[in-house]
């Protein structure tokens, strides 16, 4: 979801609650910003927008609770469709979903995350060096991010240079206290500073993936369970990376298995698509 998606969705939650735009703005919110949101203009950053929800008497998930039953967004469906084809690894089915013209900056984007996609999963590069200056420069020249951003660097990290999406992922840490006031924005920066993690072992920076790991284990705590195992599996294979330890991947695969024996597939799946499709 972009920001006019969400500024949209914003006016339809407002407009179903029977306010005015008057009604709900304040002492750091004014009416000019209000109606820029709602109309695409401009994007709310993080503390805007908590205003902006508080002024409709709805707390964080009250307000997201209630956009799911509005959005219905061609790019929301395509963005579902993304992730399902992801989750399959069906690298045909993605490819379709390029456009190879696209006009919008959003198709852009897609279009990249798309091919990230491809190159993740099967190792085929379909990126052109006009999308990677792109999402550099889309990424670059933004000085705020949203949790648009977060996710586009998140899904953009193979059309990255690898130097450049290790100072973004310091930035980002950087930044935390401001996006973990929203618990379910905190996870996502913590998956996103730990595929950044993986991404620089995948390619052999070993000492970038060292210094991200310090700082992310001071992030995580006993509830995120994913990013523990995965920061442990890939830590060891960062060590069989650098050493050749044919015992460590031994470990490695009775690890991938373990993940596997608790009920955790997808991950495992994953795993295994980033150690043995190793590019």
């Amino acid at each position: 979801m972009n920001f006019r998606e969400l500024g949209t969705l914003y006016k339809k939650v407002r407009q179903s609650r029977g306010y005015s735009i008057n009604d709900v703005t304040s002492d750091y919110l004014n009416k000019s910003q209000i109606s820029k949101f709602e109309n695409g203009n401009s994007m709310l950053l993080l503390d805007g927008f908590m205003h902006a929800v508080d002024g409709l008497n709805m707390t964080m998930s009250e307000f997201f609770l209630a956009i799911g039953n509005f959005e219905s967004s061609s790019s929301h469906v395509i963005g579902e469709k993304l992730q399902e084809l992801i989750n399959c690894q069906d690298i045909e089915g993605l490819k379709k979903l390029i456009v190879l013209k696209p006009r919008t900056n959003e198709r852009k984007i897609l279009n990249i995350k798309v091919k990230c996609a491809i190159r993740e999963l099967s190792g085929e590069n379909l990126l052109t060096d006009e999308d990677c200056q792109f999402v550099d420069k889309y990424l670059t020249d933004r000085e705020e991010w949203t949790m648009f951003e977060i996710n586009v660097f998140s899904m953009c990290l193979e059309a990255l240079d690898t130097d450049l999406a290790y100072q973004l992922g310091l930035q980002l840490i950087e930044k935390n206290n401001f996006y973990k006031i929203l618990p379910y924005n905190a996870q996502i920066v913590k998956r996103t500073l730990v595929n950044v993690y993986v991404y620089m072992i995948l390619r052999g920076r070993f000492v970038y993936a060292g210094k991200l790991e310090k700082k992310i284990d001071r992030l995580i705590n006993s509830s995120d369970t994913d990013e523990k195992i995965v920061i442990q599996i890939f830590k060891k294979f960062s060590k069989y990376r650098q050493e050749e330890n044919l015992e460590l991947l031994s470990e490695i695969v009775r690890d991938i298995q373990n993940s596997k024996n608790l009920g955790a597939q997808g991950l495992a799946e994953r795993f295994e698509i980033f150690l043995f499709n190793d590019k």
